[in-house]
């Protein structure tokens, strides 16, 4: 253990008691003025193993963050198909029963009531008079739906023309082509000749639909109001028509399995598809 000495080399006669104590001395009270010993190297490598995990920057996540995050793969055709599948089922489900309280057996509605559940905007001669064919031409701009009636009061009965909007389609599908134009999922509307199927207050998939009148219900596709009538196919394969009164006409005056849908005309592929 070193010792304090003075500048002349050797302790006097005064100093020696003192030298000899600080041999006895305690390790730990000798200063001197010596700085705290650092630690070994060995012993600073014991104390990182000791350090948590998070206090070691993570190389792998540094790496992760430098790069780009790559861009989910776009669905398939198939994938596609598979999802509008889905809409489909959903649109051609039964509609939710209505909340209306029911009558009581053996009492007779109010005549108020009565006259009050008439369809809107349905001829006086409904009926013997009722539209025979509805038909809807896919040539933009305007996809012109056009009403031909049948029966006494047939003549002064409004026939159009009225603006609509076919589908879109799927992208990459082309829907001028009346085979793909009647697959299932492909968003298409149907190229041919249908009958009126049935009627429902609004679409299951967006309530904005109303006033629908179903021609290929096994695909959900249907006439109906719609608040967007773009002058380009712009659905998931309805026909939207611009005006809610003409959708209100063309549901109450057709009838089941009496009233045509006849699609024709040339379908152009729209800037943006499904």
């Amino acid at each position: 253990m070193p010792i304090c000495l003075r500048a002349t080399g050797r302790p006097s006669e005064a100093e020696r008691p003192i030298t000899s104590l600080l041999f006895v001395m305690p390790a730990r009270n000798i200063a001197c003025g010596m700085k705290k010993a650092k630690p070994s190297a060995g012993t600073r490598n014991n104390e990182e193993k000791r350090a948590p995990k998070s206090a070691v920057p993570d190389q792998t996540a540094k790496k992760a963050a430098g790069k780009p995050a790559t861009a989910a793969a776009a669905p398939s055709l198939r994938e596609r198909i598979a999802e509008a599948k889905k809409l489909e089922a959903l649109d051609r489900a039964k509609a939710p029963a209505s909340r209306s309280k029911t009558t009581k057996p053996g009492v007779a509605k109010p005549q108020a009531a009565v006259e009050s559940a008439a369809p809107p905007l349905r001829n006086s001669d409904f009926p013997n008079t009722y539209i025979k064919q509805i038909s809807v031409q896919l040539d933009d701009p305007d996809h012109t739906v056009t009403l031909t009636w049948t029966g006494p009061q047939g003549a002064a009965q409004e026939t159009g023309p009225f603006r609509s909007s076919p589908g879109a389609g799927l992208k990459g599908l082309n829907c001028d082509d009346a085979a793909t134009s009647v697959r299932s999922g492909s968003k298409c509307t149907p190229k041919g000749t249908f009958v009126v199927s049935g009627f429902q207050d609004h679409l299951n998939s967006d309530s904005r639909a109303t006033d629908v009148t179903w021609f290929v219900r096994a695909r959900g596709i249907a006439l109906h109001y719609f608040p967007s009538v773009p002058k380009y196919p712009g659905s998931h394969g309805c026909v939207r028509l611009e005006e809610k009164r003409v959708a209100q006409l063309i549901q109450s005056n057709s009838r089941i399995d009496l009233t045509n849908v006849v699609v024709d005309g040339v379908w152009t592929k729209p800037r943006k598809q499904w």
